[in-house]
């Protein structure tokens, strides 16, 4: 395991992951739950995003990051290095469900927090973890957001052809102080599924997401795990 930075899903090999955590679960229909980025700036714990840099995950089943770390305010880093990116080539109905699926999970809260966000791609499949500064109000806010009623099951355009999609989360336990998990279906002759899930720790908030052919509960369940022990060590 080297240095314990290292991922690895149950010996199989690793699904795409765009850390964006549970994407854009955060309230109802988008809300930030009252909390405005710059108060949740304001009140995060003081982590720096070389700080946070420094616990990220250095390799998965062995491969490094297909770039440079990302730091800076959590807003301001790049879509694919966050996840935000997975569902913006789609034209979605109804549009709650596209921002529930592609702002990423507690990025209006969050958003002017230092961040760092790292990305690898193996056989094809892409990992991804973030990590950001959070106070415990704001990252409370964070986790108590819920899927959009009726995204369970919509559809969107995708290259002017129409696609089908789903769209689920759960609370789930033994990752961090509170942890919350989120399921992207596509539909159509090639179905994918993206799997996000987002924590918190002791002033700071974590997410990791998994999306491909592997993708799965128990694979994005794993990740987080290992992600959140090594953060939290790390950032002690």
């Amino acid at each position: 395991m080297g240095d314990g930075r290292w991922w690895r899903v149950l010996g199989a090999a690793l699904v795409p992951v765009a850390v964006a955590g549970l994407a854009g679960c955060s309230g109802t229909g988008g809300k930030s739950s009252g909390i405005t980025s710059a108060s949740a700036a304001a009140a995060s714990a003081g982590f720096s995003a070389a700080q946070l840099r420094g616990a990220l995950l250095t390799r998965v089943n062995g491969a490094v990051a297909v770039s440079p770390v990302s730091i800076g305010k959590y807003a301001s880093l790049s879509d694919e290095s966050t996840g935000r990116l997975a569902m913006r080539a789609a034209r979605v109905s109804p549009s709650a469900c596209a921002l529930a699926a592609a702002a990423g999970f507690g990025s209006t809260i969050l958003g002017q927090a230092p961040a760092a966000a790292v990305t690898f791609r193996l056989a094809g499949n892409v990992v991804s973890e973030v990590l950001i500064a959070s106070s415990a109000e704001s990252a409370s806010a964070v986790l108590a957001g819920r899927v959009p009623a009726g995204c369970a099951e919509y559809q969107g355009k995708v290259a002017g052809r129409t696609v089908k999609f789903g769209l689920t989360g759960k609370a789930v336990t033994g990752i961090g102080q509170q942890a919350r998990v989120l399921n992207i279906r596509t539909g159509g002759a090639a179905p994918a599924s993206q799997w996000s899930l987002v924590y918190r720790g002791a002033g700071f908030v974590g997410t990791v997401t998994v999306i491909g052919p592997n993708a799965s509960e128990v694979a994005v369940r794993e990740l987080a795990r290992q992600a959140y022990a090594f953060a939290a060590k790390s950032l002690a």
